[in-house]
């Protein structure tokens, strides 16, 4: 048992990141004595002396109240780096080094840590910055070019990992017999299902004009004429629509051990934005069907003008689960992801939680792929206005087809792209944690895409000793 002896100020939120770091990171028992101190320390139940004590920083949550989500609150720009042995230089987001500039030292037989590492957990894990850094894109949405993350350079590594097993590194030195909780590499594979199928709300003369657009406009002249053997097919025979990939896609997740989500959308809100289908129509009910008779996963995509409200996303929840039940389907967890990835910290989580929903898996930047929260562990969400933990799980998103090959932002193609997305998964490997893609199933017309998605699931595939996502 390890003991923390911690500050007393915002104790709702030490609480919540201490239990989120030993309990869900880490797997150890401890128990913290609150009191007043400028600093934490660790002990282990029984050991006596200066030679069996950790000392950690204490900075973010030592701020006065006034200062608290506002500006003064941020890391400061550009920020400092440790020297860690074995992990060479870490960003510090918030921290105090000793008088020789180093982070990390012995002191008395026992070992200092100038980093914050619960504070810098919490600013990462809660999304502290996006309630006082103001700027939105054309969604509302936060960007990555805001974040500290971006700004600083380390969007592309897990820091919150990091902060964990430099932690972990510290209690090794001073309890090597106290272990960690093991934990297993997983590949977690979502689909977006914006539009299920290329003709749905389309006539004839909307399919030739995006047809003509891809080949003249677009220079993608294989997209153009898959599109175009729809002209005069319509819903009667679906097999050619260039969206329908849901079999592709499913028998690909099988060959390599996964068990993908499919998260739908289940009303219109913003004309335009939103799916182009009805959970009432029979070939989406039908869909319904396959997915879970394959043991695979539905989920909801709540729509485009759901986020700051609580009553569209519990109905269009309501509405999944009315229509999965409808065809016989019942699942024990009930998660999904944001349309656009418009999300607001912390009200967006706190729908989803009123909801009924167990996860949500919208935390990703548009823009970039990388790691908004930080991590790539599941996580429970705490909410930083009622400063309140929350039963949700965030599951981060770290990879999303757009934000690799759409040419407003990352544009990468081929190889590039396949190497980027292999260095956000070597990354999560790094830590055994959770590899989380997605990829649209109409993101998938263009041979180039379908090759670049299937070499993605060969790599992970045979790298990934689990070669199983479970939700």
């Amino acid at each position: 048992m390890l003991i923390l002896r911690s500050p007393m100020q915002y104790r709702p939120e030490r609480e919540y990141i201490y239990r989120v770091v030993f309990e869900e990171f880490l797997g150890m028992n401890y128990s913290v004595i609150y009191e007043e101190r400028d600093h934490i320390e660790i002990v282990k139940e029984g050991a006596e002396g200066e030679a069996y004590r950790l000392v950690l920083a204490d900075v973010l949550l030592r701020t006065a109240e006034e200062d608290w989500l506002q500006a003064p609150s941020m890391p400061q720009l550009p920020l400092n780096e440790a020297v860690i042995p074995g992990m060479g230089t870490v960003p510090v987001l918030y921290g105090r080094p000793n008088p020789k500039g180093t982070y990390l030292f012995t002191s008395g037989g026992g070992v200092e840590c100038g980093i914050d590492i619960f504070g810098g957990c919490l600013f990462m894990l809660t999304r502290y910055e996006e309630l006082v850094v103001p700027d939105r894109d054309r969604h509302n949405r936060f960007s990555a070019y805001s974040s500290v993350a971006y700004q600083a350079g380390f969007l592309d590594r897990p820091i919150v990992n990091e902060y964990v097993e430099i932690l972990y590194l510290c209690i090794q030195m001073l309890w090597p017999e106290l272990q960690r909780r093991e934990r297993t590499l997983r590949t977690m594979i979502s689909h977006d299902v914006d539009a299920a199928y290329f003709v749905y709300g389309r006539s004839r003369l909307s399919i030739a004009k995006e047809s003509a657009m891809d080949i003249l406009r677009r220079h993608d002249p294989e997209s153009g004429l898959r599109k175009a053997v729809m002209l005069g097919r319509k819903q009667t025979n679906l097999d050619p629509d260039p969206f329908n990939t849901f079999d592709w896609l499913m028998s690909l997740s099988e060959r390599h051990g996964i068990r993908s989500s499919f998260y739908f959308i289940a009303e219109e809100t913003e004309p335009g934005m939103d799916g182009n289908y009805t959970l009432e129509d029979a070939n989406i009910r039908n869909l319904f069907r396959e997915i879970h008779a394959r043991g695979h996963e539905i989920g909801l995509h709540p729509a485009y003008q759901t986020y700051l409200h609580p009553e569209r996303i519990k109905r269009q929840f309501q509405m999944l689960r009315s229509a999965a039940e409808e065809c016989g389907i019942t699942q024990d967890r009930w998660g999904g992801r944001q349309h656009y990835l418009r999300w607001r910290a912390p009200d967006t989580w706190q729908h989803w939680e009123d909801a009924g929903l167990h996860y949500d898996s919208t935390l990703s930047y548009a823009d970039s792929a990388g790691f908004r929260c930080g991590v790539c562990y599941e996580f429970p969400v705490f909410n930083l206005i009622a400063r309140s933990p929350l039963q949700l799980r965030e599951r981060p998103l770290i990879v999303m087809d757009q934000s690799i090959v759409h040419p407003d932002y990352m544009g990468l193609a081929g190889d590039q792209a396949l190497r980027a997305i292999l260095h956000y998964y070597g990354q999560c490997a790094k830590y055994n944690g959770d590899f989380t893609l997605l990829w649209h199933n109409s993101q998938l017309v263009r041979s180039a895409d379908r090759q670049l998605y299937q070499s993605c699931l060969e790599k992970l595939g045979s790298h990934n000793p689990a070669k199983v996502s479970v939700s």
